[in-house]
């Protein structure tokens, strides 16, 4: 699948501001508290942790069918340092799709800077389709029941086999991908209590329009990271006079076409992984030594595992699903790097256990569900062909201009040719006209969300500003004090900076 999701580490150095926050067109600087429009019943907090509250917030299903089926967002807050200085919520999600909001909450609140924590209650939730919130769901819980036609049996603790590769070499491996993403696809409609038609990103902007009456804010303060960038476009297009401000960070470009996309990341992935390469050779830390051509070499080990996977310990083998997982999940941060040259110089060794670990927290997605729940809010957000002999064409396509990514992320989008539930969003570009100046940040050596799209997205809204930040992780919020001294002059008191501000620590 894409690589949207991306919910990126707190900030590990801190570096001196390197841009001007000179004022210019402020925004608003309160939210009002007034009741909550509509029928939507305020949140009823309840204590949850040290700081924290916990409620849900109450949203129709189906949207076409407003008295229908309700289902519950469940939001968490950590309300204002400085009740007297308050100006209202600051709603923030982390990225995904199907990363956990209230999850990801502790993370959010050891970066976010002090005058942002003293003058916002700081607000996440669970989109629906996630953990907390109407969770898609793939296979058999404690709480359903497997298919009459299955016998029930006893339940054992199997060892996890190799995942499937996800780049099926010739006809028959062709042949039995289609398969295996048919079976499941129809398990996820299986198993979903009805709710797999309405998890896309254009009914989770309505529910976040419903969460912000729900906190009795008149205009909605929000941050969104890499996927978050998208529901906060989304949201700006459908409510534009509901925006008082909004930072899109790690952005997405909504018109993009899905094919594009993977393309796109692909490449980025690719650049990172070359730099990655070059780390390598110049440190005595990495211990991998793949010679003159680490591509080549890389190639080789992945290929190496379909035929004999790595011993991982404890019964587990490491496959190319593995070696896939574990190189997209250490390439979003030059910090990971260190962990990805230990893996990497364990397999040219024959062992498998640190690709597994990277794996396995890779494919987490950040919620107890988030790989299932990635995989239906992506197919809702972006079309794909439904031909399938499209995808070996693509796919060489792809490997042209990146040999490692092009391939795995060209036939990631097989998974959505065969889904059961049309694409609820159309690519087109969002201009939120009548919203307020949206602040946009690009990463110039972002892999997950490609500088290139921060710009278009700053460019189609009819008031959006870019910033740019000159580095190499995914997010710049949590690596960046310039981009947070920005973000927190904007969202308090509307302040912005200078047209073209870039941001070097």
């Amino acid at each position: 699948m894409l690589v949207l999701s991306g919910c990126a580490g707190p900030a590990r150095e801190a570096a001196s501001t390197t841009a001007s926050t000179a004022a210019r067109r402020p925004a608003p600087t309160t939210t009002s508290t007034a009741a909550p429009t509509g029928a939507v019943a305020p949140v009823a907090w309840s204590g949850c942790g040290s700081d924290l509250q916990c409620g849900s917030v109450a949203v129709p299903l189906d949207y076409s069918q407003p008295q229908g089926r309700m289902i519950e967002i469940a939001v968490e807050r950590r309300p204002a340092a400085d009740p007297s200085q308050r100006i209202g919520s600051l709603v923030i999600n982390p990225g995904g799709p199907g990363t956990s909001g209230i999850d990801d909450l502790p993370n959010e609140l050891s970066v976010l800077t002090p005058g942002l924590l003293d003058r916002f209650d700081i607000v996440s939730f669970d989109p629906r389709g996630v953990e907390r919130s109407a969770p898609v769901e793939c296979s058999p819980t404690a709480q359903s029941s497997p298919p009459a036609t299955v016998p029930a049996t006893p339940t054992t603790t199997a060892v996890p086999a190799p995942l499937p590769d996800p780049v099926p070499l010739g006809v028959a491996a062709q042949s039995a991908a289609v398969t295996e993403d048919t079976a499941y696809a129809a398990s996820c409609q299986e198993y979903s209590d009805g709710i797999l038609p309405f998890v896309g990103t254009v009914d989770a902007a309505r529910d976040l329009d419903r969460i912000r009456a729900a906190l009795g804010d008149a205009k909605l303060t929000f941050i969104g990271h890499s996927y978050g960038t998208l529901l906060g476009a989304v949201y700006a297009g459908m409510y534009p006079g509901h925006v008082r401000a909004m930072v899109l960070d790690g952005a997405i470009d909504p018109a993009l076409g899905t094919d594009q996309m993977a393309l796109d990341q692909a490449k980025g992935f690719e650049s990172v992984l070359n730099d990655f390469f070059s780390w390598c050779a110049s440190s005595s830390s990495c211990p991998w030594r793949p010679g003159p051509d680490p591509t080549q070499s890389l190639v080789a080990l992945i290929d190496g595992s379909r035929t004999k996977p790595l011993p991982g310990g404890g019964g587990r083998m490491a496959g190319p699903g593995e070696f896939y997982n574990a190189l997209l999940d250490d390439l979003y941060a030059r910090s990971s790097w260190p962990s990805l040259g230990d893996a990497l110089g364990q397999a040219a060794a024959g062992s498998g256990s640190d690709l597994i670990g990277l794996s396995d927290s890779y494919a987490s997605g950040g919620s107890t569900n988030g790989g299932d729940a990635n995989n239906a809010i992506n197919c809702l957000d972006h079309p794909v062909s439904p031909k399938l002999s499209t995808y070996p064409t693509l796919a060489a396509r792809a490997a042209a201009v990146a040999p490692v990514f092009g391939p795995v992320l060209a036939w990631g989008l097989l998974q959505c040719a065969v889904w059961p539930i049309a694409p609820t969003r159309t690519p087109a570009p969002i201009t939120a006209a009548g919203a307020p100046l949206i602040l946009v940040v690009g990463t110039t050596g972002d892999p997950a969300t490609p500088y290139p799209w921060a710009v278009a997205l700053a460019q189609e809204l009819q008031h959006g500003e870019l910033v740019t930040w000159q580095g190499e992780n995914h997010v710049a919020y949590f690596y960046s004090p310039c981009v947070r001294a920005i973000d927190q002059a904007y969202l308090v008191a509307g302040t912005l900076p200078p047209l073209g501000t870039r941001c070097s620590d």
